[in-house]
């Protein structure tokens, strides 16, 4: 298993547990349970799998082109996403002229982050197991 899918496992694996502890807390603390999503900088650690060992490569072309096909494929479903909840999902929700609160906007930027990474990763593993 090369490095970037020990990673692209890593960052499944932290991000899925994440959100089940904020969906396990939201009955009992309500829009408290998103700071379980600090449990998203254990994604820090991830560089740690691509550290040289002797005689050993880490990465080669093909692994950097799978890298930046999957960050790509993240980037772009991120910012469709996000334009339909800004532009069609957040009026309907607060109206038009509402203003929209402040942990939503804090928030969100937790969850972008959960969904272009997860997507990233996502894409990564696929593209490894196509061969």
């Amino acid at each position: 298993m090369s490095a970037s899918q020990k990673h692209a496992w890593f960052n499944l694996m932290v991000i899925l547990v994440s959100l089940i502890a904020v969906i396990c807390l939201y009955p009992f603390l309500g829009w408290k349970a998103n700071g379980a999503l600090g449990l998203c900088g254990l994604l820090g650690f991830g560089p740690f799998f691509y550290r040289k060992r002797e005689n050993e490569v880490v990465m080669d072309e093909r692994d950097l082109l799978i890298e930046k096909r999957s960050t790509l494929l993240g980037y772009s479903v991120f910012w469709v996403v996000y334009v339909l909840v800004a532009s069609l999902l957040l009026p309907m929700v607060y109206g038009k002229q509402g203003s929209i609160p402040v942990m939503v906007v804090q928030w969100s930027v937790f969850y972008a982050l959960v969904l272009f990474l997860g997507l990233k990763s996502l894409a990564t593993l696929v593209q490894h197991g196509r061969g």
